[in-house]
C-alpha cells in the first residue's frame, strides 16, 4: 500500500531530529506525537525480548505510579507487547486491530488492574530497534473518548519508523561521545568502590576497574548488550526502576533520593547497590545520567598502608597495623603475622590513636573507611 506522510507530520519530524542534541531529549517529540495523533500517553523505552523487563526512558501522559507498577509487576503481562515481540519489527500494531481474541482481554488481570483503572481504552506500539535481546519500543495509549486506532494511522506510524531509528541511533552515539569525553569517566577509575556510569538510555557508558572486577567475580551482576543485570529477578526489576527514577531525577524531573537495591546471595549477605542521579553541567546537551555504586559488606577493604601512612603521618609499622585492623584482624593475629610481641603492637596502637585523634579500634576503623585511603583505588 502506497502512503505519504500527512502534512501535519512535518513539524513532528522537526521535533524528532531536534531531540538528537536537545537537553530534554525526546520529551518534546513524544508530547508533539500525543497532540498530532490525539493520544492519551506515550512511552518510549527499552524492553528485554525474553524477560519483558522494562527500562522506561521517555514518558508523557502516564502517571509515575502507573509506570512503577508496570515496570515491577504488570509489564510481563502486557498482551500487546507480547504480540509486538513475536511480530516483525519496524511495524506498528494496535490492541483493537491485532491482538488475538480481543474479547478475552477484559478478563485479564493486566486489563482489570492496570489498563482500565488509568483510563486506557486501546494501545498501539512497535519495536523501533533491536539490539541483541533488547528492543527499543514505542507504546501509544488512547482514552475512551478517543477513537480506536485505524489501519491508516498505523501506516503513518510505520512511515515514521525510519526517522525514529535514525534519530535514536544518532542520539545514542552522541550521548556515548559526550559521556566518553567527560572527565567524570576517567575520574571514576580512581575510586576503589565499584562504580558504573549510565547514560540516558540506562546503558553502561563507563565502569571503573573495581566494577569490572566485581563483574568478573560473578557476584550477582552481569552485563548484557551494554545493560547491567542483577541475577535475582526481583532485584533486577527494582534495579531497572531505580535507574529510571535516577535518570529522570538527573533531568530535574523526580525525587532526589538515592535508590537502593539488594542483590541476594546464597549463604552470604546481599550485594548492596546504590543508584544516584547524576546532574551534568548546565551547558551539556545530554543531561540524563546516573551512577551506581556496588558495595560488598563481606569484602576486605582495599586500603593501602602507604596511603594511610601519608594521610595520618604514621610510621610504616603503624600504617600496616591500621590496615590489618581494618581487614578484621585482632591485635594477637597482627602480632603473630608480623612476628612481633603483643606489647609492641599495643604500643603502636596507642601511637596510632594519638595521631588519628581516636580512642577505640572501632573509631579508628570507621575513620579509615571514611578516608580517601578507602575510596581511592589501588593500582
Amino acid at each position: 500500500m502506497n502512503a505519504a506522510l500527512r502534512a501535519d507530520i512535518e513539524p513532528l519530524l522537526g521535533s524528532l531530529y531536534d531531540a538528537v542534541m536537545s537537553p530534554s531529549g525526546f520529551q518534546e517529540f513524544i508530547e508533539a506525537l500525543c497532540r498530532t495523533f490525539r493520544l492519551k500517553g506515550v512511552m518510549l523505552g527499552i524492553r528485554h525480548a525474553e524477560t519483558q523487563e522494562v527500562k522506561g526512558l521517555w514518558l508523557y501522559g502516564i502517571a509515575r505510579e502507573w509506570l512503577e507498577s508496570y515496570v515491577l509487576e504488570y509489564g510481563r503481562e502486557d498482551v500487546l507487547s507480547h504480540h509486538i515481540a513475536a511480530s516483525p519489527i519496524a511495524h506498528f500494531y494496535a490492541s483493537n486491530l491485532d491482538i488475538p481474541e480481543p474479547e478475552r482481554f477484559p478478563e485479564l488481570r493486566f486489563y482489570r488492574e492496570w489498563v482500565a483503572p488509568q483510563g486506557v481504552a486501546c494501545a498501539a506500539g512497535g519495536i523501533i530497534l533491536r539490539e541483541g535481546a533488547w528492543d527499543t519500543q514505542v507504546l501509544l495509549q488512547r482514552a475512551p473518548h478517543h477513537p480506536p486506532f485505524a489501519r491508516e494511522e498505523l501506516d503513518q506510524f510505520n512511515l515514521l519508523v525510519p526517522h525514529l531509528q535514525r534519530a535514536i541511533q544518532m542520539r545514542q552515539r552522541f550521548a556515548e561521545l559526550q559521556l566518553g569525553q567527560d572527565f567524570l569517566a576517567s575520574g571514576l577509575d580512581v575510586l576503589a568502590m565499584p562504580t558504573f556510569l549510565f547514560d540516558e538510555s540506562a546503558r553502561i557508558a563507563h565502569m571503573n576497574r573495581s566494577a569490572d572486577a566485581i563483574l568478573k567475580a560473578r557476584e550477582g551482576l552481569r552485563v548484557e548488550d551494554g545493560h547491567l543485570l542483577a541475577t535475582d529477578a526481583a532485584a533486577n526489576r527494582k534495579l531497572n526502576l531505580e535507574l529510571i527514577n535516577a535518570i529522570h531525577a538527573s533531568r530535574g524531573d523526580g525525587s532526589e533520593l538515592n535508590g537502593v537495591v539488594l542483590q541476594p546471595r546464597l549463604g552470604r549477605m546481599p550485594l548492596m547497590l546504590m543508584i544516584a542521579p547524576l546532574r551534568l553541567a548546565g551547558g551539556t546537551l545530554v543531561r540524563g545520567a546516573a551512577l551506581l555504586f556496588a558495595f560488598d559488606p563481606e569484602s576486605t577493604p582495599t586500603i593501602t598502608a602507604d596511603m594511610v601512612r601519608r594521610l595520618f603521618a604514621l610510621s610504616e609499622a603503624e600504617a600496616e597495623l591500621a590496615v590489618a585492623l581494618c581487614g578484621g584482624k585482632t591485635l594477637d593475629e597482627a602480632a603473630e603475622a608480623r612476628g612481633t610481641s603483643i606489647h609492641t603492637i599495643r604500643s603502636q596502637l596507642k601511637s596510632i590513636f594519638m595521631k588519628t585523634g581516636t580512642k577505640r579500634q572501632a573509631d579508628l576503623v570507621s575513620l579509615l573507611l571514611a578516608s580517601p585511603a578507602y575510596f581511592l583505588a589501588r593500582h
